[in-house]
C-alpha cells in the first residue's frame, strides 16, 4: 500500500475553520500517482489514485474517527490494480450507508470498452458491467455513476443506425437512441431501476436520482434534447417525482434533498437554475459564462461551479456569484458535502487532495 501523507492538524474531518476567511488546505497527498477522482457521501471522503509504475491502483475512503481504508481488498488480485488510466477518465461514486464504492475504467483500441467496478470497504473487488462499442460509436457506452446514502448507480445508453445496411450502402447513417437505462448497485448485486429509460448525466441524494434522459444521437454519443427536462425519480422504485423544465441543453446537474441544480448550455443564455426536488418548480437561475465547464456541486444553500483555473459559488437564497477558491490547471473532480467542497490537483506523479470549508 502506498504512503498517503495527513496534512497535521486535519485526521478529523470535522476541525473547526481557523479564524477569519476559510482557506483551502491539502486533506491528503499521493505521493506515487497522480489523484484520477473524487467522492464524498455526508462526512465521508473517497478518491482515486493512480499506482504508476511503483503499486496499484487504488481507492482510498476516510470517515471521521476513523484510520484511512483503501479499496478493493486484496489489491493485487484486483483488476483495476494495474490498469492503465490514461484510456480514458475514471468516475467514482461513495455511498456511506452501504460503505461501498462504485467506480469505471476504460480500454480503447477497435472496439473500446467501459467497466463498472464495485467493492465494498475491506471487500474483494466485482465486475458489475462491461459496456462495448465499435469505432463508429455504436454499441453500449458508460455514462455516469451517482452515490449518496444507501444509493449506487451508473447510468448508461445503448446507440445504433437507424438503417444499417441503407448506411452500408452509401445511404443516411442516422442514428438513434436504442436502449439504456439506470442500474443501481448494492454492496452484493445489481438491479435495473424500473420505470426509467436512457440515461445520461446521474446525481443523486436523499434516496432520489435525477437524471438527464438521453433522446438523441446527433454524433457518435447520445445527448439530451434541446429545451427539455430533468427527471428526478424514486432511487428504488423508480417512479417519477418531477420534471424539471429546462431552456437549452442541460449539460450538468447535482441533486440535494432540497434542491435539483441544472447547468444548461446552447440556450439563450448558459446558465444554472435550480428548481425544487420535489416539485419541479423553478426557484431561482443565475447567468454563467459559456466557458464554465459541464460539472456542479451543490448543497441546499450554495452551488459551485469551475471556469477555467476559478470555482464560484452562487447563492441559492438571492442567486449572488462568489469567488470561492483558485485552482490548479490539472484540478479534477468536484464535490460538495457536509460543508466542505472538495477536488483534486496533480502535478507530475504526486496528487492532491484539495479541500475548503464552505460554512
Amino acid at each position: 500500500m502506498r504512503a498517503l501523507l495527513a496534512t497535521a492538524g486535519l485526521l478529523v474531518l470535522a476541525g473547526s475553520a481557523a479564524a477569519g476567511s476559510p482557506t483551502t488546505h491539502t486533506l491528503r497527498k499521493s505521493l506515487t500517482g497522480p489523484i484520477e477522482a473524487v467522492a464524498q457521501d455526508a462526512s465521508s471522503v473517497a478518491w482515486f489514485t493512480s499506482g504508476g509504475t511503483q503499486g496499484c491502483d487504488e481507492i482510498h475512503v476516510l470517515s471521521p474517527g476513523k484510520t484511512d481504508r483503501t479499496l478493493p481488498q486484496p489489491e493485487s488480485d484486483s483488476m483495476t490494480c494495474r490498469w492503465d488510466l490514461t484510456d480514458g477518465q475514471s468516475q467514482l461514486a461513495y455511498a456511506k450507508g452501504i460503505s461501498t464504492a462504485l467506480w469505471t475504467l476504460h480500454e480503447s483500441g477497435p472496439t473500446p470498452f467501459d467497466y463498472v467496478l464495485a467493492a465494498p470497504v475491506g471487500g474483494p473487488e466485482r465486475q458489475v458491467a462491461r459496456l462495448t462499442h465499435a469505432s463508429d460509436g455504436t454499441g453500449q457506452w458508460l455514462s455516469s455513476v451517482a452515490g449518496s446514502g444507501k444509493t449506487l448507480a451508473y447510468s448508461w445508453t445503448d446507440d445504433e443506425y437507424v438503417d444499417k445496411l441503407a448506411c452500408l450502402s452509401g445511404g443516411n447513417c442516422r442514428r438513434k437512441v436504442a436502449d439504456g437505462g439506470i442500474v443501481i448497485v448494492t454492496a452484493t448485486g445489481k438491479s435495473p431501476l424500473p420505470n426509467v429509460g436512457p440515461a445520461l448525466q446521474l446525481a443523486a441524494s436523499a434516496g432520489r436520482i435525477a437524471y438527464v434522459p438521453a433522446t438523441r444521437v446527433p454524433a457518435n454519443r447520445a445527448a439530451a434534447s434541446t429545451n427539455g427536462f430533468v427527471d428526478v425519480v424514486d432511487g428504488i422504485t423508480g417512479n417519477l417525482i418531477t420534471s424539471a423544465s429546462v431552456h437549452g441543453i442541460p449539460a450538468a446537474i447535482a441533486l440535494t434533498p432540497r434542491l435539483l441544480a441544472v447547468l444548461t448550455q446552447r440556450g439563450p443564455r448558459d446558465r444554472i437554475v435550480w428548481f425544487s426536488a420535489t416539485t419541479g418548480t423553478k426557484l431561482g437561475s443565475a447567468l454563467v459564462s459559456r466557458r464554465a465547464t459541464p460539472q456542479l456541486a451543490a448543497t441546499d444553500q450554495l452551488i459551485v461551479y469551475q471556469l477555467d483555473r476559478t470555482l464560484f459559488g452562487v447563492s441559492t437564497a438571492n442567486g449572488s456569484i462568489r469567488v470561492i477558491a483558485k485552482t490548479a490547471p490539472t484540478a479534477v473532480g468536484l464535490s460538495l458535502a457536509n460543508n466542505r467542497l472538495l477536488w483534486a490537483e496533480n502535478r507530475g506523479d504526486i496528487g492532491r487532495l484539495r479541500a475548503l470549508p464552505t460554512g
